[in-house]
């Protein structure tokens, strides 16, 4: 068990050591503590906050078939959490499998990915969250396309535990709980999916990381949206695969009607984001747009059956209504700011200037 932990005298940002032997900053050196080990495969788990879910994957991991040979190393990459997160990553073992642990205490989703990315050192990288059970041939089917160099990225099957079903979704409530159980060849509606991804390292050498303005901690979501958008902008091969999955186990406060209307506001602010810095989309007249929106919700809450709060289910016409006025609002301030990219760039601005 490697443990990588952040001490009062390291720079800002992820730090790491092995035992109490020496600390590093992250962005000071090379990252790779298995430097002259050959790593097949590094799955990347960011959480924060959530020690009982995490506990449970890293147990479901068990499980998992590790191919006779390959080397393996999972890198929890734990977002600054103040809960006994720290305890459980630190504590757990795996008979075939390398675990790491990874502290970043700057806030975000895809800072944590971006110092987990660094810190890895296998040739094919696999994501999925800290609420799932994958499969028992998982790692084999997902990476080897990656490591046989079939293709540049691939998603998988994503099941909801069926506890969590309810006889009133549709496929947007699907959708929005990453309910996706046959990844579409085409990828025009299913795109890369963080739960359950997998991505080769030289991808990231082109494009460089997740965008730290997405992803939760931020905008809320859509730092594999993005990503997905600049590999299909460079041509490079996405390929579906139904042969394996993980199981989906998130809180089951994710179904109540708070929870669908916040998630509406992060699909909004996610959307403005992307169509102002790298789509270069025009929205003629938002703040109509905003107004005109707002006007239509309001009126069709008064004229439809009104949910509480803490109930359970959302209608899609609400959730569309919120996503789209948090576009607005979202968009509107985005145009005061420079765009972070070049039209349709692989790279941020600031990035390119890093080259």
């Amino acid at each position: 068990m490697i443990s990588f932990t952040e001490t009062a005298s390291s720079t800002q940002g992820a730090t790491f050591c092995e035992g109490n032997v020496d600390v590093f900053s992250a962005s000071d050196i090379s990252i790779s503590v298995n430097s002259f080990v050959n790593i097949d495969c590094s799955i990347i788990i960011c959480t924060r906050n959530r020690a009982p879910t995490l506990a449970k994957t890293l147990q479901a991991f068990q499980q998992v078939q590790v191919p006779h040979g390959w080397q393996v190393e999972i890198i929890i990459a734990d977002n600054g959490s103040i809960d006994q997160t720290a305890t459980v990553a630190q504590s757990a073992t795996h008979p075939a499998i390398q675990i790491i642990y990874l502290y970043e205490s700057q806030l975000g989703k895809s800072r944590a990915q971006n110092a987990a990315i660094a810190a890895s050192c296998g040739e094919v990288l696999l994501f999925t969250d800290d609420d799932v059970e994958p499969a028992a041939n998982w790692i084999e089917l997902m990476a080897r396309p990656l490591l046989e160099n079939r293709c540049d990225a691939v998603t998988g099957r994503v099941l909801l535990a069926q506890e969590l079903h309810r006889p009133w979704f549709t496929h947007m409530h699907k959708r929005w709980l990453s309910d996706i159980p046959e990844p579409k060849v085409n990828f025009q509606n299913t795109g890369l999916i963080g739960t359950n991804m997998g991505i080769r390292r030289e991808v990231f050498d082109q494009i460089g990381h997740f965008d730290e303005e997405l992803g939760p901690g931020a905008s809320g979501l859509g730092e594999e949206t993005l990503l997905w958008m600049q590999m299909k902008e460079a041509g490079m091969r996405i390929l579906p695969l139904n042969d394996t999955y993980v199981t989906h186990r998130p809180d089951a406060s994710r179904l109540l009607r708070s929870n669908w209307l916040a998630t509406a506001a992060r699909h909004g602010r996610t959307r403005a984001y992307l169509m102002h810095h790298w789509e270069h989309a025009p929205v003629p007249y938002p703040w109509l747009l905003l107004i005109w929106t707002q006007l239509k919700l309001s009126l069709r809450r008064l004229t439809c059956r009104s949910f509480r709060m803490d109930d359970e289910g959302c209608p899609d016409w609400e959730m569309s209504y919120l996503a789209r006025i948090a576009a607005c609002r979202h968009y509107i301030g985005e145009t005061d700011r420079p765009r972070n990219y070049q039209l349709r760039a692989l790279r941020r601005n600031n990035a390119l200037l890093e080259l």
